[in-house]
């Protein structure tokens, strides 16, 4: 056996021969993880820190906040939700904002790369908004230096709509600041004036969203 001890926050990726079982998690200080000495561990502080080890078995994640799942029907693993649909969430947004904002929060996440935080799914009908998934207990883990600029830039359409404050959008941008070097859940960045537009999945289904 081989034993992972978590000395700060670790994120961990595990593997078994042959690719046969794949599983990520991570421990917080003073926490172990023992496996098999045939498996093959990776781990580091920040879940970026394993993404490319995962990525390099499966392809790469649509979204950061997308998590390794198990194919019931295949077997085999991809980035799904791994059987958190009660715990998912989406958010409607203009097709302005939606991708813009998964954008600037990957940026937040990883500065100077690009990519998206969230997934963004769009209505038949394209003059429907947008709605952007997450989870409860999705993490930002906001990088030093981050510029949190492109946040409020993607934001500020929300402000002359009428459907956030600007001190609500100060205050994620200030955040952003505020907190960098740091994880923050990502429920906390969602502001009051945002709350009645958030819906589960079948509430979505049921509007006409392809969320599958």
């Amino acid at each position: 056996m081989q034993e992972l001890v978590a000395t700060e926050k670790t994120y961990y990726f595990v593997v078994k021969p042959n690719n046969r079982k794949l599983s990520e998690g991570v421990l917080q200080p003073g926490q172990v993880h023992a496996t098999k000495s045939e498996n093959m561990v990776f781990h580091g502080p920040r879940r970026l820190d394993v993404l490319a080890e995962i990525e390099s078995i499966i392809g790469p994640q649509v979204a950061f906040n997308d998590l390794l799942t198990k194919d019931k029907v295949s077997g085999g693993y991809t980035w799904g939700r791994d059987e958190q649909e009660d715990d998912t969430f989406l958010v409607f947004a203009r097709p302005s904002v939606a991708e813009p904002l998964s954008r600037a929060l990957y940026e937040v996440v990883n500065p100077g790369q690009t990519g998206m935080y969230a997934r963004v799914y769009h209505h038949p009908d394209p003059t429907q908004y947008c709605i952007m998934e997450f989870r409860q207990e999705d993490i930002v883990p906001i990088a030093l230096g981050a510029d949190p600029t492109p946040i409020e830039d993607a934001l500020a359409i929300t402000v002359t709509d009428g459907v956030l404050t600007q001190q609500e959008v100060d205050d994620i941008v200030n955040a952003v600041t505020s907190y960098a070097g740091q994880e923050v859940n990502l429920v906390d960045f969602i502001p009051p004036s945002w709350e009645d537009q958030r819906v589960d999945l079948e509430t979505a289904t049921l509007l006409g969203y392809n969320v599958e």
